[in-house]
């Protein structure tokens, strides 16, 4: 069981607030499926999330494993970097160095 979502918190510092607190539709299911990777260009996120996409794709028959990274860990993904994963991956896991 789900905990009630009451409020979103934005981790970037951003002042907006979104009134759907909804989760996305959930798949049981990753065959098949495209995964993307955000790397968030810290140190180590790569490496990580290269590990993670050959976990993966030794454990699930996935259709692709797709890298995206950031420009610099300072700043937030832009909305295109985000349009672009979330019109090529199912699903999408950030990844965080250090």
């Amino acid at each position: 069981m789900s905990p009630l979502l009451e409020e979103m918190l934005d981790p970037t510092g951003s002042r907006s607030v979104s009134g759907d607190a909804r989760l996305a539709p959930r798949s049981h299911q990753l065959r098949g499926k495209t995964v993307g990777l955000l790397n968030n260009t810290k140190p180590n996120s790569a490496r990580l999330l290269e590990q993670l996409a050959e976990l993966l794709g030794e454990r699930y028959e996935l259709a692709e494993v797709l890298m995206f990274s950031k420009p610099s860990f300072a700043v937030p993904a832009d909305d295109a970097l985000l349009g672009q994963i979330a019109e090529r991956c199912d699903y999408a896991l950030a990844g965080v160095g250090d």
